[in-house]
């Protein structure tokens, strides 16, 4: 995740998923999320066609809002508002495993 300052409106942050499974970009966002500023601008970048279907509806539940979608040839870019809350919600990462 590549972290930038800005005026209002400019991102705050890029995750260039690349190709990374939806698993793998799950896990980086459910990590990072709230080190950005509430209500700042993520940016998150996809060439995976799987990741382009879920990323919206996480957004939706991790309490984000997507603001535009940009599709190239090549990638598919998403334009994300960081929820306003200041703690994190319990994500499955934090549940312990049930023997």
């Amino acid at each position: 995740m590549d972290a930038t300052t800005g005026a209002d409106g400019a991102v705050t942050a890029v995750v260039d998923a690349g190709g990374e499974p939806w698993e793998r970009v799950q896990a980086l966002l459910e990590r990072r999320l709230y080190d950005l500023p509430p209500e700042g601008l993520l940016e998150v970048v996809t060439v995976d066609r799987h990741v382009s279907a879920v990323l919206p509806d996480w957004c939706s539940a991790a309490g984000g809002t997507l603001l535009a979608t940009t599709e190239t040839a090549d990638a598919t870019s998403f334009l994300l508002r960081v929820p306003a809350r200041t703690e994190p919600p319990v994500t499955t990462t934090d549940l312990p495993e049930i023997p």
